[in-house]
């Protein structure tokens, strides 16, 4: 009694189930037919074992199915080609790569500074004493001045300058002789003109090469860290290419992995109904072929969307427009096992990788920071001097002069190089950081080869077993000895197998592409 209530309360539920899907349509809708302007229908799904299975089909054979988008674009593409397209295309590394340019370009800028610049100065001012006492005229004295220079920075931190120059000066001034003879004040004018010399040099703050340099030095620095990146990209971006054309051509092969046992699930189906209508095996072993076969399909429309990730992962990697289509050319997975030489690799990775180089061109540039700002520490203390002869070589003008000066307590430039010796050292743990994560990221690689070696010997022989096995089981079956569970249970395990086995060789070809990024180069 209580199996007859089970039946009739999952009767009442499957009714239910219906009518709430059938009281979704309009009134004008036909029962039935589901109208094309209306939602597609719902359901409300709880317990499985109370589902009506029918319903759910004929909501599915509603639904609009169109399948994947139509190709508007081909392009087919060897492992070659995608990694070239790749190295050409890919947004990552053009960024990376417009970096290195924009770093170049500071480069040029900051060795300018010791590009000779061309100056011209001009002056004129008057100085006018008046008297307040009428028997004596007014003083006054004119200067007017210019000159055409070209002005040097040199590399010690000082500058030289060279150029031509005139100067006029002209005096009125009182003369007690002349205004008692001329009633006149004493008028004097004086000239100059030719070539002269002025040099500029720091002795003490900012008197050292490295120090005037010091922007042409961070900004060779920056570009060296940046073309490390871009080449630790191309590295990057060359293993990514590699394993997403792997994994596309997986797809490929599990797609016929899979329809291969669709093939074999339609041969199992026609044997088990000529033996059932033979009577030789029970409606049972039609109904275990058929269910093996669904879940095939099951598996193989997975394998279809696996195909479309993977493409959309290739074209990702490439920098490809999504609406092309990519066509794997090359159809087989390369394997070749590798000799593990785990010590070898730690070194060339430490030697070659670039991420390395970059961070040897971050503590130089750290270094160099801290001896700039000790050399700010000390007081200033520049000499200078100048002759101009004129170009009668009868007179000239020279000049020379110290000028010193000391900040009282020093705080800013103190407080300056301890920051810098900070980051100084911080970068110095960040260059250690490195060193150990680049080779701990090689023992992960290396572990993962000696696990795929093992991985693919256990499958290989797992792949080999469960042919065996659907083979004995298909003969049984045919003789009567067995019913064809035997045979859908073994060709299950040989689609896992099978996938097992192509998943494996596409890790090992994959982490072998990733080893070779790893220690920075190709094997």
């Amino acid at each position: 009694m209580g199996r007859i209530r089970t039946c009739g309360i999952a009767s009442q539920a499957r009714t239910l189930l219906v009518i709430s899907a059938l009281l979704m349509l309009p009134p004008s809708a036909e029962v039935g037919a589901w109208p094309d302007e209306s939602p597609l229908p719902a359901l409300e799904v709880g317990s499985i074992s109370d589902l009506d299975l029918e319903a759910v089909r004929q909501i599915l054979d509603q639904s609009d199915d169109v399948g994947a988008p139509a190709v508007r674009a081909r392009l087919g593409l060897t492992l070659e080609g995608a990694v070239k397209a790749s190295l050409e295309n890919n947004l990552g590394l053009q960024i990376v790569a417009l970096e290195v340019d924009a770093r170049e370009s500071d480069v040029t800028g900051a060795r300018s500074k010791f590009h000779p610049v061309l100056a011209i100065e001009g002056s004129a001012f008057e100085t006018k004493r008046a008297h307040s006492t009428l028997d004596r005229q007014n003083e006054f004295t004119q200067n007017q001045q210019g000159q055409a220079m070209v002005r040097q920075q040199v590399p010690t931190g000082g500058s030289v300058s060279v150029g031509v120059g005139y100067a006029r000066e002209f005096k009125n001034e009182y003369n007690e002789d002349l205004q008692t003879k001329l009633g006149a004040n004493l008028e004097s004018v004086s000239e100059l003109g030719g070539l002269g010399i002025e040099i500029r040099q720091p002795l003490l703050r900012g008197g050292r090469i490295f120090v005037a340099r010091r922007e042409i030095l961070d900004a060779e620095y920056d570009t060296e860290i940046s073309r490390a990146e871009l080449r630790s990209e191309i590295l990057n971006v060359t293993a990514g290419t590699k394993s997403a054309y792997y994994r596309a051509i997986q797809a490929l092969r599990q797609i016929e992995v899979i329809e291969q046992a669709l093939g074999r699930d339609g041969e199992l189906i026609r044997a088990s109904d000529a033996l059932f209508e033979a009577g030789r095996v029970s409606k049972v072993d039609v109904y275990s072929a058929e269910i093996s076969q669904s879940n095939n399909q099951a598996r193989l429309a997975t394998a279809r969307a696996d195909l479309e990730i993977a493409q959309n992962e290739l074209r990702k990697v490439i920098g490809l427009d999504a609406e092309m289509q990519v066509d794997v050319m090359d159809l087989t997975i390369p394997f070749q096992p590798l000799e593990i030489e785990l010590d070898d690799w730690v070194a060339r990775a430490l030697e070659d990788r670039p991420e390395m180089a970059r961070m040897r061109a971050k503590l130089e540039k750290a270094e160099l920071a801290v001896r700039v700002a000790e050399n700010d520490t000390l007081p200033n203390l520049e000499a200078r001097g100048g002759f101009q002869p004129g170009f009668d070589w009868k007179s000239w003008n020279w000049n020379a002069g110290v000028a010193f000066d000391y900040p009282i307590g020093n705080v800013g430039p103190r407080s300056r190089l301890s920051r810098f010796r900070a980051l100084r050292a911080q970068t110095r743990r960040e260059f250690v950081r490195q060193k150990r994560d680049i080779e701990l990221e090689v023992r992960g690689v290396e572990i993962r080869l000696r696990e795929g070696i093992e991985r693919l010997k256990s499958l290989i022989l797992q792949v080999e077993n469960a042919r065996n096995k659907g083979e004995i089981a298909r003969g049984r079956f045919e003789m009567g000895l067995a019913s064809n569970l035997d045979i859908t249970d073994a060709d299950a395990e040989l689609v896992r197998a099978e996938s097992m086995l192509l998943a494996a060789l596409v890790d090992y070809a994959s982490n072998r592409a990733l080893l070779e990024a790893r220690i920075g180069g190709p094997l």
